[in-house]
């Protein structure tokens, strides 16, 4: 082999060695994202405050006959948290039903509107809280979130 060759072999197989000894590690801090969940904290103080009168335990002013609809099992509550009425309503009780619809529907398009968030978000949530809060065994219907309709 030539002299001046076995040197630069040589010199090549040393950097390729030290080459391999080099790591690099590469560090990322993630940070959370509480904007979701304060948007959501946010709704939902506003959804008590606007619809404080439907307790189900402690119904208040209208809703203490939407609550008896309800339990008569004439009206349901669907999933974006409005009223339906169902087969055995009486017509007096879809007056109630679409009355109380047109409140609730300007009540959320407020929420939405102060939140910044859809309107559809805003009602998903209310029926979301709606649903948790029909006593077990009340036979109330109400529409899950994948549209079915179903009794507590």
């Amino acid at each position: 082999m030539n002299a001046s060759i076995k040197p630069a072999i040589l010199a090549s197989a040393a950097l390729i060695a030290v080459a391999g000894c080099f790591t690099v590690k590469t560090e990322s801090e993630i940070k959370p994202i509480h904007i979701t969940m304060d948007i959501n904290l946010k709704v939902d103080k506003a959804l008590d405050q606007a619809f404080a009168d439907e307790n189900q335990a402690k119904p208040k002013g209208q809703f203490k006959e939407i609550k008896a609809v309800l339990d008569r099992k004439a009206a349901g509550i669907n999933a974006q948290a409005m009223l339906e009425a169902r087969d055995n309503a009486t017509d007096d009780e879809r007056i109630l039903i679409a009355d109380a619809n047109s409140r609730r529907t300007k009540r959320f398009a407020e929420i939405a509107a102060s939140s910044g968030v859809a309107l559809e978000a805003v009602q998903k949530r209310y029926a979301k809280k709606m649903r948790e809060h029909i006593p077990a065994g009340s036979g109330v219907w109400y529409q899950d979130e994948d549209g079915k309709w179903r009794q507590k």
